[in-house]
């Protein structure tokens, strides 16, 4: 049977996961950055929506949940991918995400 984009997919080990550092993976075809933040792990869409720079080689702030575009210095959240800072006017892709027998699951928003 073939998955729908609502189901939970694996996407990284979740003992691979260090707290408060971002790990780039990939899930639905894109590169998805994962956080974890306690027993919280956060993901979103890996690149930018102003000129598309990758976000893990940007600033991830775990306290302020965000993460800084390293190209242009855009903010966006890590609970909702909305920007919290510009030059990007468009929000990455957020991604619900769960633990799930050793593996961070994901799936896309509706």
């Amino acid at each position: 049977m073939a998955s729908e984009m609502s189901d939970w997919t694996p996407a990284v080990a979740a003992d691979e996961l260090i707290d408060g550092k971002a790990r780039r993976t990939q899930a639905f075809g894109i590169g998805v950055l994962v956080v974890k933040n306690g027993d919280q792990v956060l993901a979103v869409a890996n690149r930018c929506t102003h000129q598309g720079a990758p976000l893990d080689r940007g600033v991830t702030n775990v306290p302020d949940a965000t993460v800084t575009c390293p190209a242009h210095g855009s903010v966006f959240s890590l609970e909702d991918g909305r920007v919290r800072r510009g030059p990007a006017t468009q929000p990455i892709q957020a991604f619900d995400a769960r633990v799930n027998g050793g593996m961070v699951e994901l799936r896309p928003r509706a």
